[in-house]
């Protein structure tokens, strides 16, 4: 069963509410990094089955579902899809793979906040009331179903927000996450694993059929980070962005052993991290300079993701 005791819920049920607070609040206190990116690589496609190609006609693509956290919901994003309290997107990269393929069908069920329990076996609390669990939006005649979790199930954005400095005499953050050799993080994406692997059985059990990608989190800083621009100690980021990568080869190692695909996002949105030029990023920083939640996907990543995907998707023959 997915969602088992190991799950522990830091967060408050209104946690959705709180980030917003936060995200209000951090808009206040951070700037942005100027720094010129290098050109984004594209992934590569794996071996599936061939899909209509992007930009196909309305109705002649897959019945497509979409679940995930707020790193697929794209948070502040313009517009604002139902329901509001999970704080998605219509233009997220869900929307984009859906409208760039013609979907015939497609349910976008992500929703910021969310950790894989909130997928498989419980309501997530909302703002605005509980959303059922997102595994119930896929059926028997589902043909294409991505997911992008993790990252709160191993309390990656709370560590992010815990890390912000504002002088470098703050010891760094990271520091306290890794005690007597033992780091937490790596602690908890080691215990997660098997839930995430258990997500996709879930997921394969009510669509036999369907392709399953899943969707990695992407490049958010580079090693060194930008401090003073954005207020993060250069060895948090370099230890931050470390934990992304783990996290995102331990989410290869599952889709791998459970027979599904991961789609890596982190080499398109190299350069595009939050130390970018403002017109350049992908994934806002501290302060976010376009619509988006701090810390996550822009506009700008989104549609790079979801094309991207598109391109994937259709040449999967």
């Amino acid at each position: 069963m997915v969602g088992g005791p190991g799950y522990e819920r830091v967060m408050a049920p209104n946690r959705i509410h709180q980030t917003v607070t936060a995200v209000l609040l951090t808009l206040l206190t951070a700037s942005a990094c100027v720094d010129a990116p290098p050109a984004p690589i594209a992934p590569k496609p794996s071996s599936a089955a061939a899909l209509p190609p992007p930009g196909a006609a309305p109705g002649s693509g897959p019945r497509y579902v979409a679940m995930g956290d707020s790193a697929a919901a794209a948070p502040l994003v313009p517009d604002q899809a139902e329901p509001v309290g999970c704080l998605k997107s219509t233009n997220g990269y869900p929307s984009v793979l859906a409208r760039r393929m013609g979907a015939a069908s497609f349910t976008d069920v992500t929703c910021s906040g969310a950790r894989t329990e909130d997928l498989v076996s419980q309501a997530q609390p909302t703002r605005t009331g509980a959303v059922p669990p997102q595994l119930s939006a896929v059926t028997a005649d589902t043909q294409l179903v991505t997911v992008t979790i993790g990252g709160n199930d191993v309390d990656l954005p709370k560590i992010a927000a815990t890390c912000r400095r504002t002088s470098l005499d703050t010891p760094p953050c990271s520091s306290d996450l890794v005690v007597d050799g033992v780091d937490s993080v790596s602690t908890a994406i080691d215990a997660k694993a098997k839930y995430w692997s258990g997500l996709v059985d879930e997921i394969r059990g009510r669509a036999p059929s369907a392709r399953v990608v899943l969707v990695g989190y992407g490049t958010y800083v580079r090693p060194e980070g930008c401090f003073p621009a954005e207020p993060v100690n250069p060895v948090d980021a370099a230890y931050f962005q470390t934990k992304v990568d783990e996290l995102d080869g331990r989410l290869r190692e599952v889709a791998a052993d459970r027979g599904v695909e991961f789609f890596d996002t982190r080499p398109l949105s190299i350069g595009h991290d939050i130390c970018a030029a403002p017109e350049d990023r992908y994934i806002e920083g501290f302060a976010p300079v376009s619509p988006a939640a701090p810390l996550h996907p822009n506009g700008a990543g989104a549609l790079a993701v979801g094309t991207a995907l598109a391109d994937y998707v259709a040449a999967g023959g």
